[in-house]
């Protein structure tokens, strides 16, 4: 057994960071967009989480229209495939594709059929996220996911919302409103949070109704805040090269995954932002393993048991199960 032969599951991987480097510059050229390849990619000398940002200002000028929108769902996947991943949920923010004039239905359309195109060309199942911002008001969040659900059909691809952006300066209780609607609709909700060593940011999101939360870094050296999580059975989405380069850690020890194990917290590992990051999912189980944090066994069991957390029926969980 290898770290590339084990079947995985990715819940936190962002459509627009991730979209490969190869089909960014086909799509400048094809809609004739002058790209400047080095601002969308990032290393340690980052930063800062708001430095990390703005690698995608520059990604989202090609991704405007339905065809490219497609195309980005089709190429994540195909990546996510050649990392051995059997089920992945893409996420992305809708708002941030209507430049062009595309409305929401339009552009939930073109990731759905991205997403079924997917299906047929690889062995995996996608689904999709919607991203919320942290910086819009609460009324254009709750309008984006009303228009999400009156889209919503029976074979639709999205299966959940996530609240994204910058946390420190929009934390868990500005956007209580628009979380608030989030469990009115009965809908799954993933949320960013402890990036920014706020804690509360955390909590507060679970007993609004989180039921992952993606990073949560600043809870995994807090006592009070593990236990809390475990209690609740809320899955930390651990992306260890993000953090390093957001500085939300300094080390990869510091992301405590031996306690996360030896405590029984859920979580998985992911890969955030595979382009902007420079990096695929075998290489963050390759990161933790070299620095003998995880075993392969581990490695196995812990992207088993993250299929439990992924947002789809208890019987697509275990149908998704036997592929491992």
């Amino acid at each position: 057994m290898n770290i590339h032969n084990i079947s995985k599951t990715e819940l936190h991987c962002h459509l627009d960071g991730s979209v490969s480097i190869a089909l960014i510059k086909q799509l400048a050229k094809e809609q004739d967009i002058n790209i400047n390849i080095s601002d969308i990619q990032v290393d340690q000398s980052c930063n800062s989480l708001d430095e990390y940002l703005t690698s995608f200002d520059t990604i989202l000028k090609v991704l405007q229209t339905k065809d490219s929108l497609k195309r980005a769902v089709i190429d994540v996947a195909e990546q996510a495939h050649q990392d051995n991943i059997k089920y992945i949920e893409i996420r992305f923010a809708p708002l941030f594709h209507t430049d062009l004039g595309l409305t929401v239905n339009e552009i939930c359309d073109a990731v759905n059929a991205g997403a079924e195109q997917a299906e047929t060309l690889f062995p995996i199942k996608v689904n999709i996220l919607v991203c919320g911002m942290r910086l819009h008001p609460n009324e254009t969040n709750i309008k984006l996911f009303t228009d999400i659900n009156d889209y919503k059909q029976d074979d639709s691809h999205i299966v959940g919302f996530d609240f994204a952006g910058p946390e420190e300066a929009f934390p868990t209780k500005a956007i209580q409103e628009a979380i608030e609607f989030t469990s009115t609709t009965q809908s799954h909700l993933t949320l960013h949070a402890g990036e920014c060593g706020c804690v509360h940011n955390i909590i507060e999101g679970i007993q609004l109704g989180a039921k992952r939360i993606g990073h949560g870094v600043a809870a995994v050296n807090d006592d009070e805040a593990l236990s809390f999580i475990k209690t609740h059975n809320t899955l930390l989405e651990i992306c260890p090269t993000s953090n390093l380069q957001t500085k939300a850690i300094q080390s990869v020890e510091e992301i405590n995954i031996r306690t996360l194990i030896e405590q029984g917290i859920p979580f998985n590992i992911n890969t955030d932002n595979r382009t902007v990051s420079s990096t695929n999912l075998n290489k963050e189980y390759e990161l933790l393993h070299e620095h003998n944090l995880m075993t392969l066994e581990e490695i196995k069991d812990i992207n088993i048991k993250a299929v439990d957390h992924a947002f789809i029926s208890s019987i697509e969980k275990e149908n998704l199960k036997t592929q491992y």
